[in-house]
């Protein structure tokens, strides 16, 4: 789940904003009814809140033909998390209060908030913090349905794993991206001027140093939250959009694309050849240590339990004797992840194990549950060829395909239900 990111770049946004800005409100009235979805009901107070919210964590103006416009971005945006939240309900997968408190604790956490800090931060911006616990209810519940039940609809073939190895071979030596888009999709052919004036709206806004990730976080609907492709070579996109983004710049955007299912904004973070950097020379066996708290625990009760963790790992010199002195710390879970190829190490993590000694940990990174360590148990070298195993290839392929699902499954869920939209 990607929640923590979206909202921690919201608060590094909202907290430098000019805190006496008043955003305009909508031109309905709060409590009318913005939209009908299976009989439940959004109001103009919802889409407000979340206007306010994508206005101001993505730094784009308040100006009025623009508010307009992500108005009904969020109302679709809302319709779409209505229909998540229903089918995880109808495949009987809960949200509780309590998983939305140790999420929103955790944000506030990674934000160096105070306790209680995240719901004075959005009021001071005049945002109701019911519009932040229900985006995080159905970011919970889709990344559960997803896991639970659209999971169960993968199958890459071994020819299919094959066939994918023997193209990144043929291709050996030539240009490959690492790309992120932002997709607005096309409901139906009605609101087609809509969605292009948005993508062109959001274009020129980037083009002015709006940032592209901000922006994908609250308008991007389709894979990750902040738009990321990973690295693309010819035959992964269609076409246009690969060739779109062939002739960028890093850090460049492209103008929108207009596919079949709707609109599409790329950049490029990196370029390199094909062959590059796909195992970096060598892979790693490396060691997570998930050092859980309650979610009622404190900063200083978690400096301690994090104090306790050190102490009992102290006398380590390899990744047996961590495995052994963790079972000291009941709160501690050790996993090893074996053999990772070192361009899917995330890039903070492999800064911090680049040069630790055996038996050492990582200084922690927050995560929704408490603080996580890293450790180093093996680092083997790269193939002759410098290829990805088929492992590597199946579990990109199964994350390529499980998008595709994932998207056939909302446009279903849109298909079979009735909508009423309030205009």
């Amino acid at each position: 789940m990607r929640i923590l990111g979206l909202f921690a770049l919201f608060l590094v946004s909202a907290a430098h904003a000019q805190t006496t800005a008043k955003l305009p409100e909508t031109q309905h009235p709060l409590d009318s009814v913005a939209a009908v979805v299976n009989g439940d009901i959004i109001t103009w107070r919802d889409v407000d809140a979340r206007t306010k919210l994508a206005l101001i964590s993505s730094s784009l103006p308040d100006v009025p033909d623009l508010r307009g416009q992500v108005q009904n971005a969020q109302l679709r945006r809302l319709i779409d998390e209505d229909l998540k939240i229903q089918s995880a309900t109808k495949e009987r997968i809960p949200v509780s209060d309590d998983d939305i408190k140790t999420q929103l604790a955790a944000i506030e956490q990674q934000s160096r908030l105070p306790v209680g800090g995240l719901a004075k931060l959005l009021a001071s911006k005049g945002i109701e913090m019911e519009a932040m616990r229900q985006q995080v209810r159905a970011e919970i519940a889709w990344a559960r349905l997803v896991h639970l039940i659209l999971t169960r609809k993968l199958h890459v073939s071994e020819n299919a794993v094959t066939t994918r190895l023997d193209a990144i071979r043929a291709n050996l030596g030539k240009p490959e991206y690492h790309a992120a888009e932002i997709f607005l999709s096309l409901d139906d052919s009605k609101n087609e001027a809509e969605v292009r004036d948005l993508a062109e709206r959001l274009t020129s806004q980037m083009h002015q140093g709006a940032p592209f990730t901000a922006i994908a976080r609250q308008f991007n609907q389709a894979g990750a939250a902040d738009g990321d492709l990973g690295w693309v070579s010819e035959g992964m996109l269609d076409d246009e959009l690969m060739t779109e983004l062939s002739r960028l710049q890093p850090n460049a955007v492209t103008p929108p694309i207009r596919t079949t299912e709707g609109y599409h904004i790329l950049t490029l973070l990196e370029k390199r050849k094909v062959g590059e950097g796909i195992a970096s020379g060598s892979n790693t066996d490396v060691m997570i240590i998930d050092l859980n708290s309650l979610s009622s625990a404190g900063q200083a009760e978690r400096d301690l339990q994090m104090q306790h963790l050190r102490e009992a790992l102290a006398p380590a010199k390899s990744c047996e004797d961590l495995t052994l002195l963790s079972k000291q710390v009941p709160s501690a879970q050790v996993n090893i992840v074996e053999k990772m190829p070192q361009a899917q190490i995330p890039a903070k993590v492999a800064a911090q194990i680049k040069d630790i000694a055996p038996g050492q940990i990582t200084e922690p990174i927050d995560t929704p549950k408490g603080r996580r360590f890293f450790s180093v148990c093996g680092r083997g070298a790269a193939s002759a060829e410098n290829l990805p195993s088929a492992d590597d290839i199946r579990h990109q392929m199964e994350d390529e395909q499980l998008e595709l699902i994932a998207r056939r499954y909302v446009l279903d869920l849109h298909a079979r239900a009735v909508i009423d939209i309030r205009r």
